[in-house]
């Protein structure tokens, strides 16, 4: 699917037209080969790296051919199943502007919302509101996730297996966010020197601004990620604290059971043994196993066992 918007001035608001106009933003969704085939010739774009850009597992990466920047970028997104990111292209040059996606991702829907600031005729600016999106979408899904580890971290000794398969699902998100991070903060330093796209010295500014801006995404995430593994680091140690307890009391208590059995099992033999007819042969053994159970008792408590 291939879409086209233009921002027109006179009446301030992102339009769809159905063919290309020079100035507008395009927007490809799954082409079909025809359609990339289309925009090959067209726009005179790499058929390569376009396809790279519909792979939803590219890494975050910058190149130029023919005097236009491919620019791979990744994004959280909820749009793809069983995956927290997508990688989206998007292809930049003076008279040129174009986002490629195997999903239609929130980023669409976000500038479609909010079309009245999208200026489809001023390259860089549009770039660079796509990466603000980005950041502040990072930046929002980490700190979603900071926020819910930490109120899991206030009642750590009520967690219990579903809190803790909610830790891990946050923790194999936030990974998915870490291998995206160190690409896409290069990628910015990147664009800084591209020869295809100039940007204006407040517009490098900006990108200066995002790069900071990530970094401290990046820090967050890790953080993150640090208390996610010291909660199930404590989770893991109490359960096995407690299992060996467990284990402890019923050996204790095996061993004090077996005394008296032993006693049991061997005046139970139809054999003839001393002192079987004695009347108080069975107080007689009930002192034994009491004196036998509290040497075991004392033994076990030097022992620290109890």
């Amino acid at each position: 699917m291939i879409e086209y918007y233009k921002k027109i001035m006179r009446k301030n608001e992102l339009a769809k037209l159905n063919n290309y106009s020079k100035g507008c933003w395009i927007n490809v969704v799954d082409p079909s080969n025809e359609e990339v085939d289309f925009l090959v010739d067209k726009f005179n774009l790499e058929k390569d790296l376009l396809l790279d850009g519909l792979d939803i597992y590219e890494i975050p990466r910058i190149e130029e051919e023919n005097k236009r920047a491919y620019i791979f970028l990744r994004m959280p997104t909820s749009k793809v199943a069983n995956e927290y990111t997508s990688s989206f292209l998007v292809i930049i040059s003076k008279d040129l502007f174009i986002t490629i996606s195997n999903n239609k991702l929130e980023l669409v829907d976000k500038i479609i919302h909010t079309r009245k600031e999208f200026l489809t005729n001023q390259k860089t600016r549009s770039l660079l509101q796509v990466l603000l999106f980005l950041s502040t979408r990072y930046n929002a899904k980490i700190r979603t996730i900071l926020k819910a580890v930490r109120k899991s971290r206030r009642d750590i000794k009520g967690l219990d297996e579903r809190d803790l398969l909610d830790l891990v699902m946050h923790e194999d998100r936030l990974n998915d966010y870490l291998l995206s991070f160190n690409p896409l903060i290069n990628i910015h330093s990147m664009m800084l020197r591209l020869k295809s796209v100039k940007f204006k010295e407040e517009e490098k500014e900006f990108i200066e601004d995002l790069i900071v801006d990530l970094n401290q995404t990046l820090t967050s995430c890790k953080i993150a990620l640090k208390s996610i593994t010291n909660m199930r680091d404590y989770y893991s140690t109490t359960l096995s604290s407690n299992l060996n307890k467990i284990l402890k009391v019923l050996t204790i208590f095996t061993v004090f059971l077996t005394i008296p059995t032993v006693f049991a099992s061997i005046y139970g033999m139809n054999v003839n043994l001393p002192y079987q007819n004695l009347k108080s042969i069975f107080w007689i053994l009930g002192g034994i196993v009491v004196l036998i159970w509290g040497i075991a008792l004392v033994v076990f408590r030097k022992a620290k066992i109890l």
